[in-house]
């Protein structure tokens, strides 16, 4: 009896599982975006003097009807480039996969229109570049570390169904480099960047 009320459970759960699943939806996209360095919406957001860098990559949204909850993930490449203030520093530029996870919350307004928010986690690998090196009597060099994770928030508009236009603060939560290196802050013109502007299609 305890053996076919467990099977009889294990059946529902699954049952209920791909019901959940399959009354989901389920769409894949691509996207694209500037680092900026002013979060201000105007017509200069993406002029080419703010601009610090770029990230580009796949998504999947997955949202429960109705409601308007789901989950969005992506894997994104990105480049990232540094305005330095002080000449006694040279910091490359730094290439990273981006990986978020993020929950997500969509309105719909006006039939084809709609507005939506995000926040989750992301992790960070560093592919190449970000190293800090001193240009003084003795050169010293600070190696980027290949691994940070952080968190991303952001909203935006969602026009036709398909194309969506957003704006993301990220915030990381891990250090880039050692204890004895320099603080960022003091290296540069403009901090990295924790904005962004994205365009994502979905098919």
């Amino acid at each position: 009896m305890k053996k076919l009320s467990l099977r009889f459970l294990l059946i529902l759960s699954l049952a209920l599982l791909n019901v959940g699943l399959a009354s989901s939806q389920v769409r894949f996209g691509l996207r694209g975006g500037f680092d900026v360095s002013n979060n201000r919406i105007n017509k200069d957001i993406l002029n080419a003097n703010n601009r610090l860098g770029f990230q580009v990559g796949g998504v999947v949204e997955v949202m429960a009807p109705i409601v308007g909850w789901g989950a969005e993930a992506a894997v994104l490449y990105g480049h990232q480039k540094f305005d330095l203030k002080d000449d006694n520093y040279n910091l490359t530029n730094y290439n990273y996969l981006r990986v978020p996870v993020s929950l997500k919350k969509k309105f719909s307004i006006v039939g084809l229109f709609g507005v939506f928010i995000i926040v989750g986690p992301y992790a960070e690998f560093r592919l190449s570049g970000g190293d800090l090196e001193s240009k003084g009597s003795v050169v010293e060099q600070y190696k980027s570390k290949s691994f940070g994770m952080g968190f991303d928030a952001g909203a935006g508009v969602e026009l036709l169904k398909h194309l969506e236009i957003g704006m993301y603060y990220r915030k990381a939560l891990t250090e880039n480099y050692s204890g004895d290196a320099p603080n960022l802050g003091d290296v540069l013109r403009k901090r990295p960047s924790n904005w962004s502007v994205n365009l994502t299609y979905f098919f």
